[in-house]
């Protein structure tokens, strides 16, 4: 009975440990996270003081997604600075046409992939 509690007492002791191991490491990859967040931040902010005049949708995408993640942050200030940056590119004429021509193109896809589906469905039944 002894060792059956000695046993059992290691094996609790042994999953405390690994619990922690494991606490440890996802704080320390959430500080990685947030840190490299910042930099991201920090090179969009540098950019756009000195290069970021030309157009370009991913760079549309890379502001949305950081948007996002600064909201998660609760960084409202740098949230506010990503959207002004992203309204000045939504100004832009041809940003205006390349988002016009991305939507136009997704709406199409997915009216393809509607059509699609409903006629598997309808050569199943």
């Amino acid at each position: 009975m002894k060792e059956m509690y000695e046993k059992g007492k290691e094996d609790s002791e042994e999953s405390v440990s690994l619990l922690e191991t494991l606490q440890e490491k996802m704080k320390e990859l959430e500080k990685d996270k947030d840190q490299w967040l910042e930099e991201s931040f920090q090179h969009v902010e540098r950019l756009e003081e000195i290069a970021l005049k030309g157009v370009s949708l991913s760079t549309q995408v890379h502001l949305d997604f950081l948007i996002e993640k600064m909201k998660e942050k609760g960084e409202k200030e740098k949230v506010k600075k990503l959207e002004m940056m992203k309204s000045k590119m939504e100004e832009n004429p041809r940003v205006k046409s390349a988002l016009s021509y991305m939507s136009g193109k997704r709406a199409a896809m997915d009216r393809l992939r509607g059509n699609t589906d409903e006629k598997k469905t309808s050569s199943t039944v």
